[in-house]
């Protein structure tokens, strides 16, 4: 049985990950790919056939920001709705 290799591309273009599957998928948003080296890969984008020598690695700063800005988002709205039913508002 045969294996497919594939990089997980996203909107972008860019490898976020890699899976091996005994299916082809053809989405659109996966590229066969030689073999399963996630290390030279990801991060790297695939345009018009080949893949970028560069590496697009995310900002962790910029995403760790905005996972604590929909925390505290997630905890106004918490507050703001125990203040109501302790105000008998629902």
């Amino acid at each position: 049985m045969k294996i497919y290799n594939l990089a997980q591309i996203n909107q972008n273009g860019i490898c976020t990950g890699i899976i091996q599957t005994p299916d082809m998928i053809n989405d659109g948003r996966h590229i066969e790919i030689e073999n399963y080296d996630f290390n030279y890969y990801c991060f790297r984008k695939y345009e018009d056939g080949r893949w970028s020598d560069v590496k697009y690695v995310p900002d962790h700063a910029q995403i760790e920001l905005s996972r604590m800005e929909k925390l505290e988002k997630a905890q106004a709205d918490q507050d703001e709705l125990l203040m109501k039913i302790i105000l008998g508002e629902i």
